[in-house]
């Protein structure tokens, strides 16, 4: 199972960084044995489980032990959560593009939407504590340290 969240991360990762893409491969490599009802090559497994459990040993060993015990069931509830994660975050994306809110059932639930982000273009310069002149906007200049507010 760890394979699946590992396709996925390292894919990712190795886009960015070389040292991840010998690492992706394997999990591809894993994840389409699987797909296929083969074994998947349980050195990768094994690798995995073998760093999480060695980094966890010198903060807490009781943490270790329980992760090296439990790591096919505690990988197999990663994979769900990711998905989870995944599909709600495809239903907030949608409703967003569509009803203009995360959840069209209490608009005040969302953190933004598109009409917030296109009426604030002069609101915060991006500084920490400091917010623009709303009386320079036109200018476009912030009163802080004279970054150009967001358009």
């Amino acid at each position: 199972m760890i394979c699946i969240l590992a396709m996925v991360v390292f894919g990712i990762m190795g886009i960015f960084s070389a040292s991840h893409r010998k690492l992706a491969k394997e999990a591809f490599d894993c994840v389409f044995r699987m797909m296929t009802l083969r074994p998947c090559n349980s050195t990768f497994d094994q690798r995995m489980k073998g760093k999480i459990v060695g980094k966890l040993i010198n903060k807490s060993p009781k943490a270790a032990g329980f992760v090296n015990k439990n790591f096919k069931l505690l990988s197999t509830l990663m994979v769900i959560i990711f998905f989870i994660s995944t599909i709600y975050s495809g239903i907030a994306i949608y409703n967003l593009g569509v009803h203009g809110t995360c959840d069209p059932e209490d608009p005040n639930t969302c953190v933004f939407t598109p009409e917030q982000i296109a009426d604030d273009t002069c609101g915060d310069c991006g500084i920490v504590g400091c917010e623009s002149d709303h009386n320079n906007c036109d200018s476009g200049e912030c009163a802080c340290e004279g970054p150009t507010c967001a358009e």
